[in-house]
């Protein structure tokens, strides 16, 4: 399987609401989430392309499934990290290899920067899939519990 990635454009738009909700209803804790902000995303790193970005995932040609990448400087590791806030592959692509194959590609080509240090990634702890995935690549568990605490209702 030839597995690649580009850049979302605006364009991508509607296809990537449709795999984000996807991605939102098969999370337990996210059930609730109902808004989709995909549209604001694009923009925001189109214009701020050093903080991260949004990809389009294609297995032999077609779209499998999108990413959400972000970066940032780490004080404890004393370099930037780069995080994946969402990775989804479409049903028809699981189980042959594309979320490992695409996660393996984003770190090769993230060493080559000698200030990128490491990835960061969370799941949910039900996403039994995923863990298993992460844990396959080397991630060991990190025991540090995330809090997000919103400051207000952001409607971009």
């Amino acid at each position: 399987m030839d597995i690649s990635y580009r850049l979302a454009r605006l364009i991508d738009a509607e296809e990537l609401t449709i795999m984000s909700m996807d991605l939102y209803n098969e999370v337990i804790n996210r059930k609730d989430f109902t808004e989709n902000r995909i549209v604001a995303t694009i923009r925001f790193y189109e214009e701020n392309t050093n903080m991260g970005e949004v990809l389009m995932i294609e297995c032999n040609g077609l779209l499998a499934g999108y990413s959400i990448v972000f970066r940032f400087w780490s004080n404890e590791y004393g370099g930037l990290l780069i995080g994946i806030d969402e990775l989804y592959v479409k049903k028809q692509f699981r189980n042959y290899g594309v979320a490992k194959s695409f996660t393996n590609i984003l770190i090769n080509e993230e060493k080559r920067n000698p200030l990128f240090v490491g990835i960061e990634l969370e799941s949910h702890p039900d996403n039994e899939a995923a863990n298993k995935l992460y844990a396959s690549l080397g991630f060991p568990v990190n025991e540090n519990a995330a809090y997000i605490k919103l400051f207000k209702k952001h409607n971009p």
